[in-house]
């Protein structure tokens, strides 16, 4: 018996199948609208996940029109017709306003923007009143290349393209020879506004950041035109002395005496970046719709800088944590709104709080402030001429900056700059801010105005802000150079010790550079009145937390290192004497400046008891068990002020010659964490780990990886 074949069946099955209806292939769900724009995987149902967690009309695309595309040609055409119809609408809302007043409005209300940001208008009638054809702009390819590029935004910006395309059809006439030179002249209009086309700095888009458009367009119709300073020498504050009870923080008497201790003891010091006249303006002047108007001042700024102050006095001590909680729910709210935009105002909050919990001894929390201030500020290009800041002002308000104004965005700027930069220096981190990105002028004096008489420390020398920072500036220019040298590139210790004697070098010589007025001496640092006035003796305190940060942990293996210590911890026994001295044996004035220096004279001095007899050390603290625990009275004064020196025990503080380990733990993560070995309180810097990594690149690659990119020449 034949077996039938294989193919017979299945020719069987297919025939049979062929008999069956086709079944209705079932429509694709495609993605809503919104998830499209916002470019976000959509779950496909209706209403879908994420158009019901933003609150969205969510809306069903049934046609797939991604593979449909229409004619170069037609679509040019229309972009062409409706561009014209536009420029003819215009002209006729013009006379309307000349002729009806009363229907002008309605007029307007015809216009079609969207259209209008994308594509330019056509020219108008020419000098014999007809219109030019619209063949012409469709054949010339270059011409609707830049009439895309082009995209006025503006009534202004189209009206003058119109005029000037109208000049140069004067001279032309109705021939062949006519609609070349209109097409020529067009290429060449378009060629002059490509060049002169100004690109938002800081964004690699020549309208700025896409958020920034949608932002734009959500928020145009509530837009206020913000206050703006003119010119502060003539700008003058006016106090109103108002109910305390009326509700306005600028007539919250607790709120006025924060601010106050916050500009009094602690400015410029650290905040040079909360300008102080600019902030005060804003707080007293633009207090109308929650200083929304305002560009310096912000209800989050005005309760960091009062958490900040309300540290300074016992009677509002307890409301600092208060302000501290409200400024930082605000704050995360605006920084992680996909709508807000961003403000210098929210920088200068953030890095409020990033110091605020360096009180507490919180480094994580001030890091990650700090780096959220940093990013705000890149987000609004703060780095670059403050001319192209991207803010909310910017985008609504067309008002050219006054130069008061340029200069202090200025301050503002360089402020952020030392801060991040002391910030990584206490944390031992890698400053984000670099003199090398920046594009911003160097900051210039800027006058003290009238009404901030009560926010002012009565010092017996003028204050000077300016050349302070620009000396700082150059301090952390060289502290940004020699951190790579000593503590990072995988040198040995005696490379490390090399590098560490030219960076004192180098110090030295940015001291004797110093002008007059900046230059401080052992005599000086015995003046009770001047190494406590806050607007100087921070300069002071500054050099010595840098000097002691890249001196300690090499004490052991260099001589020098060991010297320079000594002689910085006799500076700042003299300094904090004197600040009991000046408030009577209390520490309510202190700033982070003391606080920090104390505690890496403690941790000096522990590690000197640790090192062993010495002549040297011997002969400048005699007895060095009584100088450390006078240190460690002096930081746990601080505990009226600041959260730190409770989070560390007093008696893992006590076993600093006996439990290294235990001891190193507590000030280790609370003192400063750092790069490999940078604020470590052992006794030995162990480099090991990196030079056996560095070891196993040569081996592995059979190069040496590191001189690869040739670093600073030092």
């Amino acid at each position: 018996m034949v077996k039938p074949q294989k193919g017979t069946f299945i020719n069987h099955d297919i025939k049979s199948n062929e008999n069956k209806p086709a079944s209705k292939p079932p429509v694709k769900r495609l993605a809503c609208a919104n998830c499209r724009r916002r470019r976000r995987k959509c779950d496909l149902n209706y209403p879908c996940g994420r158009c019901v967690e933003f609150k969205l009309e969510c809306n069903i695309n049934d046609v797939d029109l991604r593979k449909k595309r229409y004619n170069l040609t037609y679509v040019k055409n229309l972009e062409d017709h409706v561009a014209q119809m536009e420029l003819r609408l215009r002209q006729f809302a013009k006379r309307a306003e000349e002729l009806l007043p009363d229907d002008a409005g309605e007029a307007k209300k015809l216009m079609v923007n969207d259209i209008l940001s994308c594509v330019s208008p056509m020219p108008s009638e020419d000098i014999n009143g007809t219109t030019n054809e619209v063949s012409n702009s469709i054949n010339n390819k270059d011409s609707y290349v830049f009439s895309r590029m082009q995209s006025p935004s503006t009534d202004a910006d189209i009206e003058n393209s119109v005029n000037i395309k109208e000049e140069k059809s004067v001279t032309m006439s109705k021939g062949s020879s006519s609609s070349l030179s209109n097409d020529s002249s067009l290429s060449n209009n378009n060629h002059d506004v490509l060049r002169n086309k100004k690109f938002v700095k800081g964004s690699i888009y020549p309208e700025g950041p896409t958020s920034y458009k949608k932002r734009n367009r959500e928020k145009s119709t509530k837009a206020q035109p913000s206050q703006r300073i003119g010119d502060l020498k003539s700008t003058v504050i006016v106090r109103n002395h108002s109910d305390p009870n009326s509700g306005r923080l600028n007539s919250d008497p607790e709120i006025i005496q924060s601010l106050s201790n916050f500009y009094k003891w602690l400015y410029p010091g650290n905040f040079i970046f909360v300008h102080r006249e600019s902030f005060l303006y804003g707080f007293f002047n633009h207090n109308e719709e929650t200083y929304d108007n305002s560009q310096y001042c912000s209800e989050e700024l005005i309760y960091s800088v009062a958490a900040i102050g309300s540290r300074l006095s016992k009677d509002l001590h307890h409301l600092s944590e208060q302000y501290y909680e409200i400024a930082k729910s605000r704050l995360l709210k605006i920084v992680f709104d996909e709508q807000s935009i961003a403000k210098i105002t929210t920088v200068q909050a953030l890095l409020c709080l990033a110091f605020y919990e360096l009180g507490n001894g919180e480094n994580q929390l001030a890091w990650y402030f700090s780096g959220l201030a940093i990013r705000v500020g890149y987000d609004m290009g703060f780095q670059l001429d403050p001319k192209v800041w991207i803010t909310d002002d910017s985008i609504h308000d067309n008002q050219e900056l006054s130069d008061s104004e340029l200069e202090i965005r200025s301050r503002i700027y360089w402020g952020c700059y030392i801060a991040d930069h002391f910030i990584c220096l206490i944390l031992g981190r890698a400053p984000s801010l670099t003199v090398s990105n920046s594009t911003v002028p160097e900051s210039d004096e800027l006058p003290e105005i009238e009404g901030t008489e009560d926010f002012r420390y009565e010092s017996q020398t003028v204050l000077q802000v300016s050349q302070p920072l620009k000396n700082l500036m150059i301090l952390s220019r060289i502290i940004q150079i020699f951190t790579s040298k000593i503590f990072i590139e995988p040198n040995t210790t005696a490379k490390r010790i090399e590098y560490l004697k030219k960076f004192n070098l180098k110090v030295a010589n940015w001291r004797q550079s110093l002008p007059e007025f900046l230059k401080w001496s052992k005599v000086l640092v015995q003046s009770v009145e001047l190494s406590t006035d806050p607007t100087v003796s921070y300069f002071w305190y500054h050099y010595y937390i840098v000097l002691i940060t890249f001196n300690k942990p090499f004490m052991e293996d260099c001589e020098e290192a060991k010297t320079v210590i000594l002689d910085l911890l006799q500076d700042l026994k003299t300094l904090l004497n004197n600040l009991k001295l000046k408030f009577n044996n209390s520490l309510e004035r202190a700033t982070l400046y003391h606080l920090y220096t104390c505690l890496l004279s403690i941790s000096c001095f522990q590690k000197l008891m640790s090192m062993g007899p010495d002549p040297a050390v011997k002969a400048t603290f005699p007895n060095l068990k009584f100088e450390l625990h006078w240190f460690k009275s002096v930081f746990h004064e601080f505990s009226n002020i600041y959260d730190l020196p409770n989070k560390i025990e007093e008696e893992d503080l006590e076993l600093e010659h006996q439990q290294d380990p235990s001891l190193q733990t507590h000030l280790g993560y609370h003192g400063f964490q750092g790069f490999q070995g940078f604020h470590q309180m052992n006794n030995t810097h162990d480099f090991s780990l990196s030079d056996e990594i560095d070891d196993l690149i040569k081996q592995v690659f059979g190069f040496d990886h590191w001189n690869i990119n040739p670093s600073y020449q030092v």
